[in-house]
């Protein structure tokens, strides 16, 4: 037995060796790889070029640098990007437009570096034409070359598998398979290439110069600011170089939503570009025929304008003119259109400082005061002295500041909300002198006249109005504390500041 095993064992090596040898004396020698390439390339034809992987390319491929336009005609439309004078791409017909360069250099490799893994046919027939998308219009592209030359490839339909689309080189009747990123360039709409900027130009650490600001319900003019001039600036004895007052509907501060505002609007894109071109058509579509809101400032001597829809599940529509487009945006980044004009104003109406005043002049159905300023050239007190019609001459340390308890009265005027009153009944109630609880008039150095009247219109509540125009309300303590501390200037009485009235 063990001798039948050991036989065994010795026929086993043995046939190893035979095989081994074999091996490296006839069949290793036939495999080696001398370095020399032995696939075949693949045959091109007139005007095909080929890749390092050997498939072909329905055209030597053209870089970006080589580019002079890239024509596209599709379902949705057509579209062209060339090189304008600055030697930038530009959209033909949108100039000034922002397009996204990332979806751009997509179309640059899309049409430029026209890879075919397989070629279908090099001879199809009608019916075969047909039955790859090559009749009823299909899409195609032109891409030129700053040497002149023209490439036309036509775009068929998607073949079965799904991973890429029939295309034929116009001229030549070859059908090649191109890949299926060309759907999300070549097969797109054109604001599908378009950033959705609904603002831009403006640098953001300059939001603060944007100016003459407005928001127009439809054709009414709802809010309006504006920047402080210089004289202004001193008379609200502010450290800012650049501040903001309020236009409409009155002379107030606007609140620090403001600055927000302006800060958002200084590069704002919103969700995505739904149309190109502020037609009729277009602005019908989304409800901007009659626009429910128009936003316009001034940034360096130009002016923007802004049209927007009411919101829309969840968004508005803006149609910008400075790109001539309209941008779909998520309802909250614009939520200040549905705002009420109180947010958007300081509740503390009066913020001149006393140093910058000429005269105050005080009206109540009991008397009439006009307290006439001098400021002094010096720092101690008292540096100020009033003249009044009542008063007479307020020149001691008391006094003047007995006075200046009174002037805190007017500083401390502050509006509650809206008031809720139509227009109608504000201008009955600002008719009737009965109503008027107080007015007072501020005056100052540099001629600016500012009257603040009180029309009570309920037990608790008056219409504040700034120069004859009212919106928002205050209480009747307000202005019977400005009356009851200048009676008590006129009277010589002093002023508690805790007292009320």
């Amino acid at each position: 037995m063990l001798k039948k095993q050991k036989i065994i064992i010795i026929i086993f090596v043995a046939l190893f060796v035979v095989l081994t040898t074999l091996y490296f004396a006839i069949i290793a020698p036939l495999t080696k790889d001398d370095g020399k390439e032995t696939t075949e390339p693949v045959e091109t034809d007139v005007g095909e070029g080929r890749t390092p992987q050997n498939y072909w390319l329905i055209f030597p491929q053209v870089e970006r640098e080589n580019i002079e336009s890239i024509e596209v005609h599709n379902k949705y439309g057509t579209y062209k990007f060339y090189r304008n004078e600055e030697d930038r791409f530009v959209i033909e017909g949108f100039e000034n437009l922002a397009y996204d360069q990332e979806q751009f250099a997509q179309l640059v490799v899309s049409t430029g570096f026209t890879i075919s893994q397989v070629k279908i046919t090099e001879n199809p027939t009608e019916e075969q034409l047909r039955e790859y998308g090559f009749y009823d219009d299909p899409a195609y592209y032109i891409l030129t070359t700053r040497s002149g030359t023209v490439h036309k490839v036509i775009i068929g339909y998607k073949i079965i598998a799904g991973g890429g689309y029939y295309a034929m080189y116009e001229g030549r009747k070859t059908v090649y398979v191109l890949e299926k990123s060309l759907e999300k360039v070549v097969l797109a709409p054109v604001v599908d290439m378009v950033a959705p900027l609904v603002t831009a130009g403006v640098k953001t650490n300059e939001y603060y110069n944007i100016d003459n600001f407005k928001i127009y319900h439809h054709d009414k003019l709802f809010f309006a600011a504006q920047n402080l001039t210089s004289e202004e600036l001193k008379e609200r004895e502010t450290t800012a170089l650049v501040a903001a007052k309020v236009t409409h509907p009155g002379d107030y501060t606007p609140s620090n939503i403001y600055d927000e505002t302006r800060l958002g609007l200084a590069y704002y894109a919103g969700e995505a570009v739904v149309a190109l071109g502020l037609t009729e058509e277009n602005l019908e579509k989304y409800g901007l025929s009659d626009p429910p809101y128009t936003i316009m400032y001034d940034y360096k001597d130009h002016t923007y304008k802004l049209i927007v829809s009411e919101p829309v599940d969840g968004y508005y529509y803006v149609g910008t003119y400075l790109f001539n487009t309209i941008v779909k945006v998520p309802e909250e980044d614009f939520k200040f259109l549905s705002w009420s004009l109180f947010k958007w104003v300081d509740n503390y109406v009066f913020q001149k400082t006393i140093t910058f005043v000429d005269s105050i002049k005080v009206e109540t159905p009991q008397f009439t005061e006009l307290f006439r300023l001098t400021h002094l050239n010096k720092s101690d007190d008292p540096n100020l002295i009033i003249k009044g019609d009542l008063c007479g001459v307020i020149d001691g340390s008391d006094e003047v500041y007995n006075f200046r308890q009174f002037y805190k009265s007017l500083l401390n005027v502050l509006i509650e909300d809206d008031a809720p009153l139509t227009d109608e009944e504000k201008a009955e109630l600002i008719a009737d002198d009965k109503n008027c609880m107080l007015k007072f008039t501020v005056t100052t150095l540099g001629g600016n006249v500012t009257e603040y009247g009180f029309y009570r219109y309920s037990t608790r509540r008056c219409l504040l109005t700034v120069n004859g125009v009212g919106q928002f309300y205050v209480v009747v303590d307000v202005p019977r504390k400005i009356a009851g501390c200048a009676q008590k200037v006129i009277n010589g009485e002093t002023i508690d500041p805790q007292e009320k009235y």
